[in-house]
């Protein structure tokens, strides 16, 4: 398991540990004020300077041997902050890749559960989709501001209504990814994209933690596959590939992020999920 699990999972797996989703554990960490602080101000979590320097050429500067590093590690370090989190600079909030099965556990533990706009599709592109689902806290914090409110309103769904829309979303290709809002509260599971989805690009494009890989990698049995294809567009990560050599498709498992988009389309169940921490090499690869 990863170091949350450990920290946070009571034995278990973070995301599914009830008490990071009750009023109390919100009322902790004053959760209420930071979700409101942090959607009221997503854009400007990601153009703000860090130590001096501009968000403005980014990539090149996260490229750069020497000051990549470094701006990295200190990213990193702000992110994964446990105490006194600064919303403006999303200290205590970061996600890690969940496949539908957890997804659709977590919505059995989590409540109360609301659709709402999601914000990386509003800040990338304008465009109010309401393709995430908000938790406890983050459903009142969300229906204050009109940005976020889908045009049916937020409204509360039950257990059943929340799986089948996840279900619907990954049929999508969307990646459902879970997110603290802030450490060890849990806020919202989001059902996003690439390249739209901030967490996700910005892991992929520059490997920055803002987002983990599953507790999980898949695996191909040849025996199953019938060559169909039907996997080769679902990958967001760069790590599925079908050469024609072999006929099936190629998983790299140091690329792979464990969303499970390949094996949830899989008519013959060829490409499975497997437990990260069974593969040795792949226990601390998070």
């Amino acid at each position: 398991m990863c170091q949350w699990c450990y920290k946070h999972g009571a034995g278990n797996k973070w995301y599914l540990n009830s008490k990071n989703y009750l009023r109390e554990t919100a009322e902790e960490v004053n959760a209420q004020q930071y979700l409101e602080m942090l959607w009221k101000n997503f854009e400007k979590v990601y153009i703000q300077k860090i130590f001096g320097i501009s968000s403005k050429g980014v990539g090149y500067k996260l490229k750069n041997p020497l000051l990549g590093r470094l701006l990295k590690w200190y990213i990193n370090r702000w992110l994964h902050k446990e105490k006194n989190q600064d919303p403006l600079r999303a200290e205590g909030h970061f996600g890690q890749v969940v496949p539908l099965e957890d997804a659709k556990k977590i919505l059995e533990i989590a409540e109360p559960i609301a659709r709402i706009n999601c914000a990386c599709r509003w800040m990338q592109r304008g465009i109010k989709d309401d393709c995430c689902l908000a938790f406890g806290v983050l459903t009142e914090v969300a229906a204050k501001l009109p940005r976020y409110v889908p045009e049916h309103g937020v409204k509360k769904l039950t257990i059943d209504k929340a799986q089948k829309f996840v279900e619907e979303m990954n049929k999508r290709g969307r990646v459902n990814t879970i997110w603290f809002g802030p450490i060890p509260h849990i806020g919202a599971l989001c059902n996003c994209d690439y390249p739209q989805c901030t967490g996700i690009r910005i892991r992929r494009d520059y490997e920055i933690l803002t987002l983990h890989k599953s507790e999980y990698v898949v695996r191909v049995d040849p025996n199953k596959c019938t060559s169909c294809r039907k996997c080769a567009t679902r990958c967001q990560f760069g790590a599925l590939t079908f050469p024609d050599s072999i006929g099936r498709p190629y998983i790299d498992m140091w690329k792979c992020f464990g969303c499970g988009l390949c094996a949830t389309t899989c008519p013959e169940e060829a490409i499975t999920l497997v437990d990260r921490e069974t593969i040795p090499m792949l226990k601390e690869a998070y």
